[in-house]
């Protein structure tokens, strides 16, 4: 797959794209202080990437935080 291809899965509409590194900076620099749906927006990705991205990275939100205190 590291010819730039991907294979779509079940009912995949989009190949979606690579997370670059500055992407998952972002990720980590917002989800302290941005709820998920506004990062999605900010980094023009579905709410469902960024918090799939967030669970592969260890990255909590905000929201998340709260809730548990």
């Amino acid at each position: 797959m590291d010819d730039g291809f991907y294979l779509r899965r079940g009912n995949q509409l989009t190949l979606g794209r690579r997370w670059t590194p500055e992407d998952k900076a972002s990720l980590k620099e917002l989800a302290a202080t941005t709820p998920p749906k506004l990062i999605a927006r900010k980094l023009d990705r579905s709410c469902e990437s960024i918090r799939q991205m967030a669970t592969r990275n260890g990255i909590r939100f905000l929201t998340e935080r709260r809730r548990n205190s």
